[in-house]
């Protein structure tokens, strides 16, 4: 099973070898366990749960990174033509690159956790602290809010006070108009007259408006008495909610920030987070620092070849095909010159055939209907001689056949030598010969 884990078969590992895969084996079950371990109590941490509810994430954080691991096992390297022709092998690829990030993060992840774990006590002060700050800037901007509002409402307050005296000033104004009006002066005429009425409005207007400020100066007034009397239990009712919600912010983050202020604070603390990251990256990384180990086996070097020896086949494979394209391709205009020579050769030859056939027959019918002709004259002639018994004109015999009177062949036996080997030669007789017909020519 740890064989299987490290991503061989062990009925084709050697000896030699086996000790080597179980090691990786045991590496990336390692692995697993503390990523299990780093994926719980980062989720506790985070989520504020136990460890219990938070181990369904580290099993899934562990399988993550059991797989990653087995995955990059199972890549092997490779040979490739170097720049100088000569054969090399690859070089890690995207895969390991990958791995690698996400073997740091991890560390650094469960580095953090275990660190939260180790200096709690000192980190709770330091939240403690972060708290109270956070309360105090709050605070601080709520008194500045405050201020502002104040400073608005008071101001507020002596613009319409200003308003009320210059209310006031033009009361006094008219009235003392109004008096001159009645009383008479050396700037007004004496008596109640039209003067008079229009002053005495214009009076009564005044009046009014510094009634109206007066009322708005009032109401100025007692908002701004009621913002100070109550601006302190404002304060104390936001300082509360101000501290609950700084309490409540006690999640990863706002520890990382106390551990980061300890880590300022003393250095022993960074020197330990340094420490305890490089031991844990080191225990992440160890299935894939051991690849380098498994890559050097004679079971990886033969598969190495194997596979080299597959890949060299096809490209061989398909080098000849296309080679045997490109020569089928330029041979092709050859060979179809080749054929329609062929063809017209072909074609001149069933011409020349066909019209020796048709010359022979036409000659065989031509002899044929020539015989055809001689022997119906022949037949006809022998007809009329006999019709009408006319003697033939003896003709000069063409062979020893001997013929009657008129002409035709005797049916008399001829005699025969005493030897029995052939006709008896007749003395003074010409020698019989077969009548002599000339071939029948079969072409030209």
């Amino acid at each position: 099973m740890l064989v299987y884990f490290a991503g061989a078969q062990a009925r084709f590992l050697p000896p030699v070898d086996r000790a080597r895969f179980v090691t990786a084996g045991i590496l990336m079950l390692l692995t697993a366990v503390l990523a299990t371990y780093a994926g719980a109590t980062v989720a506790a941490v985070g989520f504020g749960t136990g460890m219990a509810r938070a181990l369904p994430y580290g099993l899934f954080y562990a399988l993550f990174i059991f797989f990653i691991d087995r995955s990059v096992l199972l890549t092997q390297t490779s040979y490739r033509y170097g720049k100088d022709g000569t054969v090399e092998t690859t070089r890690p690829g995207f895969s390991m690159t990958v791995r690698v990030f996400i073997a740091i993060c991890g560390a650094v992840l469960v580095g953090e956790a275990v660190l939260l774990r180790i200096f709690e006590t000192s980190i709770a002060a330091r939240v403690t602290e972060i708290q109270q700050e956070e309360t105090g800037r709050m605070l601080a901007a709520w008194d500045v809010n405050q201020e502002g509002e104040l400073a608005a409402r008071t101001a507020d307050l002596a613009a319409k006070q200003k308003r009320l005296d210059a209310a006031n000033a033009l009361v006094e104004s008219k009235t003392a108009e109004v008096n001159c009006q009645l009383t008479g002066g050396p700037s007004c005429l004496g008596g109640a007259g039209p003067v008079y009425e229009i002053k005495l409005g214009e009076l009564a207007a005044a009046t009014g408006a510094v009634t109206e400020a007066a009322r708005l100066r009032n109401a100025a007034q007692a908002g701004l008495d009621e913002f100070r009397a109550g601006q302190e239990k404002d304060r104390a009712a936001f300082a509360t909610t101000a501290a609950g919600t700084s309490g409540a912010a006690n999640d990863l983050l706002m520890r990382e920030k106390a551990f980061w202020r300890l880590t300022t604070e003393d250095r022993s603390v960074l020197v330990w987070r340094v420490l305890l990251t490089l031991l844990l990256l080191g225990v992440d990384l160890a299935p894939l620092l051991f690849k380098r180990g498994l890559d050097a086996t004679s079971y990886r070097r033969r598969e190495r070849l194997a596979r080299w020896r597959d890949e060299t086949d096809t490209e061989v494979a398909a080098l000849q095909v296309g080679h045997t394209a490109r020569e089928r391709r330029d041979l092709a205009p050859v060979v179809a010159a080749r054929l329609a020579a062929r063809w017209e050769d072909y074609q001149l030859r069933r011409d020349g055939v066909e019209s020796a056939v048709r010359w022979t027959a036409d000659t065989a019918d031509g002899r044929l209907a020539e015989a055809e002709i001689s022997a119906e004259q022949q037949s006809r002639l022998r007809e009329v001689r006999a019709r009408h018994g006319i003697v033939a004109v003896p003709r000069e015999p063409s062979g020893t056949l001997p013929r009657d009177a008129v002409g035709m062949v005797s049916r008399e036996p001829v005699p025969r030598d005493p030897s029995g080997t052939g006709p008896q030669q007749v003395p003074g007789a010409p020698i019989a010969t077969a009548p002599q017909t000339p071939p029948a020519s079969l072409g030209p």
